[in-house]
């Protein structure tokens, strides 16, 4: 009888036990299950990086996030392992959200200039949709190019090219650092210019020139990614004979090149014309902020003393600023809009050539207010400590 209840006994607890292996088999299958339903449903964006969001990264991206370009890492590439596009996918979209990125501050309800570089209200969804939703990558037979970023003349072959003296080193550890130069042009005779450019020697490390006359007119400021612009019809840089040039560069590697020694002798380039029929050279007005500055809205003015055509701006900013807006008022009281940014930051100093040009005579006053953002925002070059100040480029009546 006792072995027949142990039996019995012995039977129910297999039972159990298999019940309870099943029990957890199950869980286990369920969550495997929803694991993989979870993953696909982690995929909800309509967009994909080879059909959609490449081109897009090619054309407003590619000329620094590719690989030999300023930036570290290229997003040219869908790569998760190897720092492609999908692996930097959150950072990209909190740069876009953010409008760090692409570094170009004009406000569209502002005047219009040239070459804009900043993303259209559909560009900026299709890829910020992309990184956030799964970053599919899309169609495998469409392989997108990761085009190295070379150094090349924009314009073609410059009339004149006038490289450093002598290269630029940044030793191993050393980040970054700026090299301030004059550079003879040797001109036998006077010349006119329509263009100037800078062609790096090393595109890894050059972040940012400013190429001026000496005692003169600022000829150009060049910025990665950035294409040379030529003057407007009919207008031209005069250099004198003889005359020499200053070069400002701003250096910084990226962290993958921190410890290696690096080294950049850049040219530059002048593009020749012929003199235009006024026979007057663009000039340069600066109109420099006062020393003392609150964290409150900055205003400052400057006014002309010799009437013109004004060209270009270009805001040389000190810290990040919300916004920035330049207004002409003539001696009638007629206000004439000039430039509008939002999110300026100094570490992309830039020439803005105005699609339509503006005539202003003299004694028209130059408003300058600003709306200072978070100045220790954003990965601020510790070389940057240029003074606040507003220059127009300007043909004088």
């Amino acid at each position: 009888m006792r072995n027949s209840q142990s039996r019995v006994t012995s039977r129910k607890s297999q039972v159990a036990i298999s019940v309870t292996l099943s029990a957890t088999l199950a869980c286990a299958l369920a969550i495997i299950a929803t694991t993989t339903i979870d993953a696909h449903k982690g995929i909800t964006s309509k967009y994909t990086y080879n059909d959609d969001v490449y081109p897009i990264l090619r054309d407003k991206c590619g000329r620094c996030h590719a690989e030999g370009g300023a930036a570290p890492m290229s997003l040219l590439k869908y790569s998760i392992d190897a720092g492609g596009a999908a692996a930097w996918a959150e950072s990209i979209r909190e740069n876009l959200v953010s409008e760090a990125m692409p570094p170009w501050y004009v406000d569209p309800t502002g005047p219009a200039v040239k070459n804009g570089r900043g993303l259209t209200p559909r560009e900026l969804d299709t890829i910020v949709t992309w990184a956030t939703g799964g970053t599919p990558q899309g169609n495998l037979n469409k392989k997108p190019v990761d085009t190295p970023v070379t150094a090349n003349w924009a314009l073609g072959k410059p009339d004149l090219s006038i490289p450093m003296a002598k290269p630029f080193t940044l030793a191993p550890g050393v980040m970054q650092d700026t090299l301030d130069t004059t550079l003879p042009t040797n001109l036998t005779e006077a010349k006119w210019v329509r263009a100037v450019d800078l062609l790096p020697g090393t595109t890894t490390m050059v972040r940012r020139a400013t190429i001026s006359l000496e005692n003169g007119p600022v000829l150009a400021v060049w910025e990665p990614g950035d294409e040379a612009v030529a003057t407007q019809g009919g207008t031209a840089f005069k250099i004198p004979a003889g005359a020499n040039l200053q070069l400002h560069v701003a250096y910084k590697k990226n962290y993958l090149d921190e410890q290696q020694s690096k080294s950049d002798t850049s040219t530059i380039g002048l593009y020749f014309t012929d003199e235009p029929l006024s026979g007057k050279s663009i000039q340069s007005f600066a109109i420099d902020a006062p020393g003392s500055q609150g964290a409150d809205a900055l205003t400052f003015s400057g006014t002309l003393a010799t009437g013109g055509r004004v060209l270009a701006l270009r805001p040389q900013v000190d810290q990040p600023y919300l916004s920035v807006s330049i207004d002409a008022v003539t001696s009638s009281g007629r206000r004439v809009p000039l430039l509008k940014l939002r999110g300026v930051r100094p570490e992309w100093p830039r020439r803005y050539w105005l699609t339509d040009p503006v005539e202003l005579p003299a004694g028209t006053k130059v408003e300058v207010k600003l709306v200072p953002g978070d100045p220790n925002s954003g990965p601020l070059m510790a070389a940057v400590k240029s003074p606040l100040q507003i220059g127009l480029d300007f043909v004088p009546q």
